[in-house]
C-alpha cells in the first residue's frame, strides 16, 4: 500500500474528528512550572538525604574515582563556553575603525592575547557590522538617486 493510500485510509477511519486548524484540543495546556511525576518520586526518594549523598560523592571523587570526579565535574563545574574576550577595539562608527579593529583583533592572535578562534569570532562580528554600513550606505545613495530623477 502506498503512502497515499494510507492516508486516505486514516482519513476514513477519523472521519470528522479532526482537530481545527489552529485551534489546540487542550487550550489550556500544561500549567507552566508542572513537574513530571518521576521528578516528583525522585525529589520525594532523596528528601533528607541529598547532602549525604553529595558528601560521599566528594568522598569518593578524593579516593581517585574518575566515575565520581567527571560527575562533579560535569555537574557542579560545567564546561564554559563563549568566555569574554578581553580586548581594547576602537568604537565602531565607521568603516576606517572597523580596519582598525581587525587590525587589533589580528594582532592580538598573533600575539597569543586571543585564541585564532575568538579572533574569528570578532571578526565576523566586524564583518557583519561592515555589512551593515555597506547595505545602509547603498540604500541612502538609492534614495538620493531616485530623488535626483523625481521631476
Amino acid at each position: 500500500m502506498d503512502r497515499l493510500a494510507i492516508l486516505a485510509n486514516a482519513e476514513k477511519m477519523q472521519g470528522n474528528q479532526k482537530f481545527q486548524k489552529d485551534h489546540s484540543g487542550n487550550p489550556k495546556g500544561k500549567i507552566k512550572g508542572t513537574r513530571n511525576k518521576a521528578t516528583l518520586a525522585a525529589e520525594e526518594l532523596l528528601t533528607g538525604q541529598l547532602e549525604t549523598i553529595c558528601q560521599r560523592l566528594i568522598q569518593e571523587a578524593l579516593l581517585g574515582n574518575m566515575q565520581a570526579i567527571k560527575m562533579i565535574l560535569d555537574r557542579i563545574l560545567p564546561i564554559k563556553r563563549d568566555l569574554s574576550v578581553k580586548i581594547e577595539i576602537p568604537a565602531l562608527k565607521t568603516t576606517a575603525d572597523a580596519l582598525e579593529s581587525m587590525s587589533v583583533i589580528t594582532q592580538a592572535v598573533m600575539k597569543g592575547d586571543i585564541s585564532p578562534s575568538e579572533g574569528e569570532a570578532l571578526s565576523r562580528i566586524v564583518d557583519i557590522y561592515v555589512k551593515a554600513i555597506e547595505v545602509h550606505d547603498h540604500e541612502k545613495w538609492l534614495n538620493l538617486l531616485e530623488k535626483k530623477n523625481k521631476p
